[in-house]
């Protein structure tokens, strides 16, 4: 199960890596949704939400497409953060208007969010 709201929508901010950590925690914390079990996504989990042949929205504030399920909120991030760090430095994610992974600077908060994802589903 999936957070419909990605964080920018849920928050209001944009958030790099290590905050995409406490955001999580937050959720779990505050019991969001009657669960307690919400955790970051893997790299690959994020790529399973990329439809090319669907168009939500566009990305806030940009003319950029995001290919994923109506069934989202509409206008919020188009790069979402995954749970997976490459290096010291950097973290992946899934850019959901081309569904390619990004390697960027974990303290990249530009127009980055991530979308919850519950561990146990059932």
């Amino acid at each position: 199960m999936w957070m419909k709201q990605d964080s920018y929508l849920h928050s209001g901010h944009w958030l790099n890596w290590m905050e995409i950590h406490d955001y999580v925690r937050q959720l779990n914390k505050e019991g969001f949704a009657h669960y307690i079990d919400w955790k970051l996504p893997t790299t690959q989990e994020l790529i399973t939400l990329y439809e090319p042949e669907k168009v939500n929205s566009s990305q806030v504030g940009k003319e950029m497409k995001i290919h994923t399920d109506p069934i989202f909120a509409k206008n919020g991030s188009g790069s979402l953060w995954s749970a997976e760090e490459n290096g010291r430095y950097n973290a992946l994610g899934v850019v959901f208007n081309t569904g390619e992974v990004f390697n960027t600077n974990k303290k990249s908060r530009s127009r980055k969010a991530t979308r919850a994802v519950r561990v146990n589903p059932n």
